[in-house]
């Protein structure tokens, strides 16, 4: 454990590394969201934002810290299709789609289940985007965490992805990355890159370009 003070008055960030085996990151993780915290995490495309998506602090936190503009939503992240389909009630072509590609770097665009308790910083124009990544340690984290996290990529809007903690230093000012709660440090990850965007509200599957 790697406890950052950056400069007086701005309170202490927890830094863990994941080659730690004394520390049980599911624990740490899902505890710190479970109390609103934010949380970055080593996903299997880049690093990313996490907290409860039900908590609209949390949220607010993270489109601050990245300089996200309000009509962008953040995406959810699922343990399993099980959990994916009490927020969107899947049909039957939508389930053989998405079963062909979990776990995976896609996320699929689905129209939301009404009545969710999630937040609205997760919904846009009825949808939601949903992934269930390719990541052990993202899935037992999710599975505490209720079968659910929000999650967004780590960098400021309209700057490179992160792919270790020092793209992560180099973006974001030290007043700003003592912002984050805990930070889970995986290393540099390798041969990675952003989830796929993929609508599937319409007839057809159809590939979004992100932007």
């Amino acid at each position: 454990m790697i406890l950052t003070s950056f400069c007086n008055n701005i309170r202490t960030m927890i830094i863990l590394d994941l080659n730690n085996k004394t520390i049980n990151f599911v624990k740490e993780v899902s505890n710190a969201i479970h109390d609103g915290k934010i949380v970055v995490l080593p996903f299997d495309t880049v690093y990313g934002f996490a907290c409860d998506p039900r908590d609209e602090k949390a949220l607010q936190k993270i489109y601050e810290l990245k300089k996200r503009p309000v009509n962008k939503t953040i995406g959810l992240a699922v343990s399993n299709i099980k959990m994916m389909n009490s927020l969107t009630k899947l049909t039957s072509a939508q389930k053989e789609y998405i079963a062909e590609r979990i776990p995976g770097k896609f996320t699929f665009i689905l129209k939301n289940e009404a009545g969710s308790s999630i937040s609205k910083s997760c919904v846009q124009n009825g949808t939601v985007g949903v992934r269930i990544p390719d990541s052990e340690l993202i899935l037992k984290i999710t599975e505490a965490c209720g079968g659910i996290i929000a999650q967004t990529s780590a960098n400021i809007s309209g700057q490179l992805n992160c792919f270790s903690l020092t793209d992560l230093r180099q973006q974001y000012s030290e007043q700003f990355l003592s912002r984050i709660d805990l930070i889970i440090d995986g290393g540099k990850l390798d041969n990675v890159s952003p989830s796929r965007l993929i609508d599937l509200t319409g007839k057809s599957p159809k590939e979004i370009e992100r932007k």
